[in-house]
């Protein structure tokens, strides 16, 4: 049973994360969180390092990683591994964006690179994920093309860690 309740808060954790970095990120873009530093963002269109983005996220992580804690340790246990996972997940998937956009593979298009491509400050908010811009609304369709061929392991690998 508490290897369940791990599991599910850890779900819950990356879920919840997931929401809030699109909040965050879109009120980048509505002025009221950190503008000057995310228009330059914009401007020079590209990631820091991993290594920055990870203390970024790590440090909202932080902040809230111990909320599961109020329910039981196994609750408090699985939503720290999941904000740690999405820490993780979210650094790496905001720099192989910008990186080299054609290997997200597990969106469609992958929406932050369009963000920037496309001066996009009404949509497509979503770093780790797109369905919050689906959910909102704020979802903007435009093709991508994904390149066709092989991908190995040393592709994913190509980003600035740190």
């Amino acid at each position: 049973m508490d290897a369940l309740v791990i599991v599910a808060a850890a779900l819950v954790a990356v879920l919840f994360a997931t929401l809030v970095e699109y909040f965050i990120h879109r009120g980048m873009h509505w002025g009221f969180i950190y503008p000057e530093g995310h228009r330059r963002h914009h401007e020079q269109n590209e990631a820091r390092t991993f290594l920055l983005d990870f203390v970024d996220y790590g440090s909202a992580a932080l902040l809230v990683g111990w909320l599961g804690f109020l329910i039981s340790v196994p609750a408090g246990i699985g939503w720290a591994l999941g904000a740690a996972a999405y820490t993780v997940l979210a650094s790496y998937a905001h720099q192989l964006q910008h990186a080299n956009a054609a290997l997200v593979f597990w969106m469609k298009r992958p929406v932050h690179r369009l963000h920037h491509n496309h001066d996009m400050t009404e949509g497509n908010f979503g770093v780790l994920v797109d369905w919050w811009d689906r959910v909102f609304g704020t979802y903007t369709p435009i093709e991508y093309p994904h390149q066709a061929g092989p991908r190995r392991l040393r592709d994913y690998m190509a980003i600035p860690w740190r």
